[in-house]
């Protein structure tokens, strides 16, 4: 057995390959971070609209009272508010689980991407 033969064969690394595949892990970090930083603002910017509506409604329900108006009136008002604010938690929850789910999305097909680069780059 020559002394050649007897070395084992090292690797080839592809420094640009792997270069590459931390690069497209980092692009698709910055893809997931701008989504849920699209859902704050949104959500925020919802908060702001809500409490403007809801600081809206009080004083025109407190300018509007009328000692003679009956007690199901002010019930059926409030509960047209409670309605809208319960259809906007509905609607900001389901902002988030659709930016939830568009995150997992970006993460699952990076890391099956990740999986099949690797294999390529042990072959």
């Amino acid at each position: 057995m020559s002394a050649k033969s007897a070395t084992p064969m090292m690797p080839k690394f592809d420094a640009d390959a792997v270069m590459a595949l931390h690069k497209a892990n980092l692009d698709t970090l910055v893809a997931a971070q701008k989504i849920m930083f699209d859902l704050v603002q949104t959500v925020a910017k919802r908060q702001t609209e809500l409490m403007k509506d809801a600081f809206s409604s009080t004083e025109s329900m407190m300018k509007g009272f009328d000692s003679k108006k009956q007690p199901q009136a002010y019930m059926d008002d409030a509960k047209v508010v409670l309605e809208k604010a319960m259809a906007e938690a509905k609607e900001t929850m389901d902002l988030g689980m659709k930016a939830q789910t568009e995150v997992v999305d970006l993460f699952v097909k990076r890391a099956t991407a990740n999986f099949d680069e690797a294999k390529s780059l042990a072959a």
